[in-house]
């Protein structure tokens, strides 16, 4: 039986145990390998057009050339790889940035594990990862919390989910009582939240007692 082809990863952070924590969540992942390590920008570009690797984790805060300017010299040399941003920063300024590099996906460092794995197979399918952190302060602050929040525009599963995270009710019980995965109740969630500019569940609940999907 073939091996299955598994998707080749470069580490950049200039902290060793940072990339060995990473390095030891990828690796536990069967479709995934670490090709290859980077503490600085210099190293990431050498090791990218080396191992060409599919996707390219890169921290921000890097010494000499910073993260922002390591992804752009690194797209140049391979336009086929992917970066996506595992940084200490949840800020705007610092993901738009990023974004506007080039890299196609940012996560939180204090994320990092299910989510990042989930990042590497958005971004290999084509698609921007944003961790949810990013995509509410990005909604919120460009204006975008005027997509209509009236609770008539909001599906009846929109509604029932927003009802049981008013009640109190944790991840996994809302996904017993919806039929879904805990996975498909966090993505339902912050789906949720960042349409109605909500940043918290405690705002969320008083929307829902405000618009009388939930009794006060």
């Amino acid at each position: 039986m073939a091996n299955p082809v598994r998707t080749k990863i470069l580490l950049v952070d200039d902290h060793r145990i940072v990339r060995q924590g990473v390095r030891l969540i990828l690796e536990q992942t069967a479709d995934m390998t670490v090709v290859g390590e980077a503490a600085d920008a210099a190293e990431a570009l050498a090791k990218a057009v080396e191992f060409q690797p599919d996707i390219v984790v890169m921290d921000i805060h890097l010494p000499a050339i910073d993260g922002i300017d390591a992804c752009r010299r690194i797209l140049a040399a391979q336009p086929a790889a992917r970066v996506i941003v595992l940084s200490s920063d949840s800020g705007r300024e610092v993901a738009e940035r990023a974004l506007q590099s080039g890299a196609s996906g940012y996560v939180v460092k204090e994320a990092a594990g299910d989510e990042l794995v989930r990042a590497i197979h958005t971004v290999l399918a084509g698609r921007l990862y944003l961790c949810p952190e990013i995509t509410t302060e990005l909604i919120r602050v460009r204006g975008m919390q005027e997509v209509p929040r009236s609770s008539s525009e909001l599906t009846d599963r929109d509604r029932e989910l927003i009802r049981l995270i008013a009640a109190g009710l944790r991840n996994k019980e809302i996904a017993e009582h919806l039929g879904l995965s805990v996975k498909a109740v966090e993505a339902n969630r912050s789906r949720v939240m960042a349409r109605l500019g909500c940043s918290s569940a405690a705002e969320l609940v008083r929307y829902a007692v405000r618009t009388g999907i939930a009794p006060p």
